[in-house]
């Protein structure tokens, strides 16, 4: 599994330099921002990132 940085909005949220992200590990990308929604209950996640180490 890899770690993936993902950036999230809560709803009315404005994309900002200081936008909230979550990191985790999952298999991929997509599987990343699905569990990043589930756990934030964010309205949207805006980027995944996947990160070294």
């Amino acid at each position: 599994m890899s770690s993936y940085r993902c950036y999230y909005l809560m709803k009315g949220d404005e994309p900002s330099p200081l936008t909230p992200f979550i990191q985790l590990k999952a298999i991929h990308a997509i599987y990343a921002a699905h569990l990043a929604m589930r756990l934030t209950g964010c309205a949207r996640v805006i980027d995944v990132i996947r990160v070294q180490g």
